[in-house]
């Protein structure tokens, strides 16, 4: 071959290269594309109806506002999906109605989501008193969505103190057209780590604008607007159901009754999750590419 044709050579074979890498990088910008405005679920997880009693022996309290008694606070299913730059959590009851007229078309329920990132670098002890549960040692938080009505859900970090007002630009909780469903809408950016290796703490109490990080109370005997079935402690749990498995060590019930006054020790919880469906290389792989056309702000 002679120098010209030398020359032909490698020109024709750089276009060509060039050609299937430009090639090869459309289908990829596409692929990641799609992904990115594709709705995918990230983790999903049903809870047993008509656990809406804590640890077993909580009463709804005797206001009419609370009729038929149940289903208010029953949690029955959660969901963490994503698309595009946003975070949905929804969260799926009983029964929601909205008697103080809340935008967000729910107000008797407070929720709180606590993020395990799989880090240690989080906290045990939940954002303020008001739950009155701790959290397992082994799956700090990282993350908190605090979910309640009049315009005060936010994204709280395990670094914020206990004064912040939290994240709130573009945090949105909405009931759903099902009239069962809130969700919660949080931008990416405002919750760190990997979401395939997040656990969940799931609190649902009673909203009440007054009570301790605006849990409403539990106590031995049953008021107007009290629960009742607990003890007249500190340390009682205000949560009236959280996000469980049926049977095992770490039911609702057995963490719920956890606690001990005696011994001045809150009622333990363990988390949820991660998902036992590990993503594939592929989709790890796209994650990441996505990362990328975000932070340098390619158009997808």
């Amino acid at each position: 071959m002679d120098k010209k044709s030398k020359v032909i050579f490698t020109a024709s074979l750089f276009l060509v290269i060039a050609g299937i890498l430009t090639g090869a990088g459309y289908i990829l910008h596409g692929l990641t594309a799609k992904r990115y405005h594709a709705q995918r679920v990230i983790f999903e997880m049903a809870d047993p109806a008509r656990d809406d009693y804590g640890p077993g022996s909580y009463k709804y309290p005797t206001d009419s506002i609370f009729d038929p008694k149940s289903g208010h606070f029953d949690l029955l299913k959660f969901t963490v999906s994503a698309k595009e730059d946003k975070y949905f959590f929804d969260i799926k009851l009983g029964r929601i109605t909205n008697p103080w007229g809340a935008a967000e078309g729910f107000s008797h329920q407070i929720i709180q989501i606590y993020i395990a990132d799989g880090s240690e670098n989080g906290r045990i002890e939940t954002f303020k008193q008001g739950a009155n549960v701790q959290f397992s040692p082994q799956y700090p938080w990282t993350s908190l969505i605090k979910v309640v009505s009049f315009g005060k859900t936010a994204v709280y970090s395990s670094t914020d103190y206990e004064t912040s007002d939290g994240k709130s630009v573009g945090v949105t909780a909405k009931l759903q057209p099902d009239k069962q469903t809130i969700r919660v809408t949080v931008p990416k950016k405002y919750i760190a780590g990997q979401p395939e290796k997040w656990a969940y703490y799931v609190l649902v109490g009673s909203q009440d604008g007054s009570g301790p990080d605006n849990y409403r109370q539990v106590m031995a005997q049953v008021t107007q607007w009290n629960f009742g079935g607990g003890q007249n402690s500190p340390l009682n749990p205000n949560v009236i159901d959280i996000l469980a498995p049926k049977k095992g060590l770490h039911t609702q019930e057995k963490m719920l009754k956890s606690f001990d006054p005696g011994r001045g020790r809150l009622a333990m919880l363990y988390p949820v999750g991660p998902p036992q469906v590990r993503p594939s290389w592929w989709e790890n792989f796209l994650e990441y590419m996505e990362g990328l056309f975000v932070k340098y702000d390619v158009s997808l």
